[in-house]
């Protein structure tokens, strides 16, 4: 199992390198970051954009993988969102995965002044800003023409410095988001349920993810996929059941996840006050402890 972190944009650079440089050293698999206008829980504070956060961590790392997690459609548009994917590869040196997700209700999608989206049209605009999205990471010119998205010469040259593309991440729960991953995702995301997606903090645990996996790989069998193709990332921001409690905690937790057949977990970086406020020597035990011996389990059964 790969295990990643999540660092919030909420804080200045000049605190925020440190964050990013040590998920590096402690030999973390990959980094990432929300991408929002505004976020439920610091809606008022301070709060700094995705893509130029990854680019200053792309320059302070030397390894580790990054990611946004996730863009969206309520503000993102797949021909500009696509070209700055592929200006973050090059400077990381083909570090880059593009998480993307349907987005959901609340200020990233009322901040444009846009008319509200039944579900199904929300869906719908993402299957299409899926498939557009993937277009132009793969080609250096796209032209499309769809219901929600147009791209007219769209040019993409030199591409993507990973090849055919950067690994493209798609957060999916529901039937017709699952179809979307299941047709372009390299990695499927879940971070649990939430009774008001976007408004209220999502759940997770084992039981959930066990029965989406379910869903999903039926959702790849309808799609033609083999789900052996798809990589399975848990985001485990659970508020009430932190994965951060201990290392032995979290380890235990990585354990039941990986017997789900779970390939990367991710969990939040501890922060000095809520949300996601934990002890940060837990994250060094995490690193110096447990990623070992993970990574020792996956070689010997691989």
């Amino acid at each position: 199992m790969r295990v990643g972190v999540l660092i919030l944009p909420a804080q200045s650079w000049s605190e925020s390198a440190a964050h990013w440089r040590a998920v590096d050293a402690m030999g973390f698999d990959h980094a990432w970051t929300h991408d929002h206008i505004g976020w439920r829980d610091l809606l008022d504070q301070t709060w700094y954009a995705a893509l130029p956060t990854l680019t200053a961590a792309a320059a302070v790392t030397s390894r580790v993988r990054l990611g946004t997690l996730v863009c969206t459609p309520n503000y993102r548009h797949p021909v500009t969102l696509a070209k700055e994917a592929v200006a973050l590869d090059d400077i990381s040196e083909g570090r880059m995965i593009l998480g993307i997700g349907a987005g959901v209700d609340g200020p990233d999608a009322r901040v444009l002044g846009e008319p509200p989206l039944d579900a199904r049209t929300r869906t719908a605009r993402f299957a299409e800003f899926t498939e557009l999205t993937d277009r132009l990471l793969r080609q250096d010119v796209t032209d499309f023409t769809g219901r929600h998205y147009r791209a007219e010469a769209a040019r993409m040259i030199p591409g993507c410095r990973q090849r055919p593309r950067l690994p493209l991440a798609v957060a999916a729960t529901g039937p017709r988001v699952m179809r979307t991953a299941a047709r372009h995702a390299d990695i499927w995301i879940t971070n649990g349920t939430s009774p008001k997606p976007g408004l209220r903090a999502a759940v997770v645990d084992t039981a959930i993810v066990r029965e989406q996996l379910e869903r999903f790989d039926e959702a790849c069998a309808r799609e033609g996929r083999d789900p052996a193709e798809v990589d399975r990332l848990v985001y485990h921001g659970d508020r009430t059941h932190s994965a951060l409690t201990s290392a032995d905690a979290f380890a235990e937790l990585a354990g039941r996840y990986a017997e789900l057949g779970v390939t990367d977990l991710v969990v939040p970086f501890p922060r000095t006050a809520p949300p996601h406020q934990a002890d940060p020597a837990v994250l060094e035990r995490i690193a110096t402890d447990v990623l070992p011996a993970l990574r020792a389990r996956h070689r010997t059964e691989g």
